[in-house]
């Protein structure tokens, strides 16, 4: 992660579908890059925002090969984590990786925003 970019992590519950919370975030952040996981859900509205507005996007996708089946997304979770100057949070309040994720970034020292449902 480069100090003078801004780059901002998503994660969320793959439940969600829309998210007008997150869709405005990002317009104000204006972010250098998006990172996130690839998955349906809030990834894939992070990473819809992301191509529509022109703004690079890395999908980080679990390695279920090097971690095994129970690890992978957790792993694949802390590297979204540290590559971010922000984590967005769009939790159901059910969805244990995200909960995850939110932990991580708090462990890391991880700026996070929990963005409301809409």
């Amino acid at each position: 992660m480069e100090k003078d970019k801004k780059v901002v992590a998503v994660v969320g519950s793959r439940s969600v579908r829309s998210c007008a919370a997150l869709a405005a975030r990002l317009a104000e952040l204006a972010p250098d890059q998006v990172v996130s996981g690839g998955a349906a859900g809030v990834d894939a509205l992070a990473a819809a925002w992301a191509r529509a507005h022109g703004v690079p996007l890395l999908e980080l996708r679990p390695d279920y090969a090097a971690h095994g089946p129970t690890a992978a997304t957790h792993v694949r979770n802390a590297e979204i984590v540290q590559r971010a100057n922000l984590v967005l949070v769009v939790w159901d309040g059910k969805s244990k990786g995200t909960l995850s994720t939110l932990r991580a970034a708090r462990r890391l020292g991880r700026r996070c925003e929990l963005l409301p449902l809409d």
